[in-house]
């Protein structure tokens, strides 16, 4: 988005700030005052941002620095229009109908003259054929063949003489988002699963380039649609109206499969987000796991706790069930998901896994002032021992908290197996 902008300020510079300053200025050429105020005032805007954002660059570590070619599945053709198909139907048809209304008004001379003259052409079509080849023959990329004229096409009508401003830059969105959904094709981040997030992170972006793309489309094409034979005119209308509604199903439909997800088919239909847990088992480490313990001290912990104590609970593998006190009742734990964390800290591995250490330690240990230092160094104010932290440190080191009961830690709820210990002192 700093890009975009940039080259939104340097070419509103370029194309209205350059004749201004001629005129006041004679001596000086339009094409330096033009690259002059364009470049002076992207740098403007880029110091101003870096100045804006220092508080958060200052603490900012990237993550993600290296990159791979991907050469494992890709996006099928069908997949990419189920996403993208209403963004596309309603650009494509505007582009199409721009088009035809420049071939219309450019005689079959004078636009060959005209490409002839533009080197830029012919450069574009040749970097387009290399890039199809390279796409199809090398990376196996089927979607190539498509996104790669789509994106040619787009940057072509780009530089239609007499087009507006307004009209660039929506070609130009348009054009980097289809882009960005090929760049994800051919390219990865190093140390992502698969290439899960290289998609999504940047396929979040396409939706605001394509979305803001298709509405003004959709405002310039529709006053244009009663000029097109009746035929083209409903069919077209018709098309989109049947893929908005289509999109707009999604909701619905997808809640429905979401609500048929259910780990178990007793529990109630509820937007109640812990009411499956009475109903529900969990297998772990070798054992059966009943979630109703935790549901009963989890709901036991949200009326009589106040303010924002830490906890700890087991550190386990993330997408299991850990960290679940901390997430259902939303109190500061020792460490949340290990790779979740590591990701979101980066430069600060060495100290999640530190953690994961500790944490595995205080459960395990028999030495009482190991134990001790722990919870003074974490600021730990109540202690989980449930049925997971017996699956995963199971052994001497759980006897501890019996045996230093009303010493060290106060037993303030109990149910099976499920124990919640206070921190003398905390």
């Amino acid at each position: 988005y700093l890009a975009f902008g940039m080259l939104a300020v340097g070419y509103t510079a370029w194309k209205y700030g350059a004749p201004a300053l001629t005129e006041r200025f004679r001596g000086i050429p339009t094409g330096a005052a033009g690259a002059v105020l364009a470049v002076s005032g992207a740098l403007w805007l880029a110091l101003l941002s870096w100045f804006l954002y220092q508080p958060y660059t200052e603490s900012y570590a990237l993550g993600y620095t290296d990159v791979n070619l991907w050469e494992q599945t890709h996006t099928s053709l069908s997949a990419y229009l189920t996403h993208w198909g209403l963004f596309l139907v309603v650009v494509i048809a505007w582009m199409t109908w721009e088009t035809r209304q420049w071939l219309a008004q450019t005689p079959a001379a004078a636009g060959l003259r005209y490409l002839r003259s533009r080197v830029e052409f012919i450069a574009a079509g040749l970097l387009a054929a290399v890039a199809v080849i390279a796409l199809l023959l090398f990376l196996d990329v089927s979607l190539g063949a498509v996104l790669i004229p789509l994106l040619s096409w787009a940057g072509i009508l780009l530089f239609r003489p007499g087009i507006t401003d307004r009209k660039r830059a929506v070609l130009f969105m348009f054009g980097t988002g289809v882009f960005l959904t090929a760049m994800v094709e051919t390219i990865v981040l190093s140390g992502d699963i698969g290439r899960m997030n290289t998609v999504f992170k940047f396929y979040l972006q396409v939706w605001v380039l394509f979305g803001l793309s298709a509405a003004a489309a959709l405002a310039w094409l529709l006053p244009e649609t009663e000029r097109w034979l009746p035929f083209w005119d409903r069919g077209w209308r018709l098309a989109v109206g049947l893929l908005v509604v289509g999109a707009s199903l999604y909701p619905l439909l997808g809640g429905v499969a979401r609500m048929r997800d259910r780990v178990n088919l007793d529990a109630p239909i509820t937007l109640d987000g812990m009411a499956y847990m009475p109903y529900a088992t969990y297998f772990d480490e070798g054992r059966e796991l009943y979630l109703v313990e935790d549901y009963r001290a989890i709901r036991w912990m949200q009326e009589n706790i106040t303010g924002t104590p830490v906890i700890v609970e087991g550190q386990v593998v993330e997408y299991r069930w850990g960290a679940r006190y901390s997430i259902y009742t939303g109190l500061p734990t020792v460490l949340g998901w290990n790779w979740h964390q590591r990701q979101q800290r980066t430069g600060h591995d060495m100290d999640v896994w530190a953690r994961v250490n500790s944490v595995a330690e205080f459960y395990t240990t028999t030495n009482l002032n190991i134990a001790l230092e722990f919870l003074e160094q974490m600021r730990v104010e109540y202690i989980i021992v449930g049925q997971m932290e017996r699956a995963f440190y199971g052994g001497p080191g759980l006897d501890k908290f019996d045996e230093y009961e009303g010493r060290y830690w106060e037993e303030v709820y109990r149910d099976g197996e499920t124990v919640i210990y206070r921190v003398v002192g905390g």
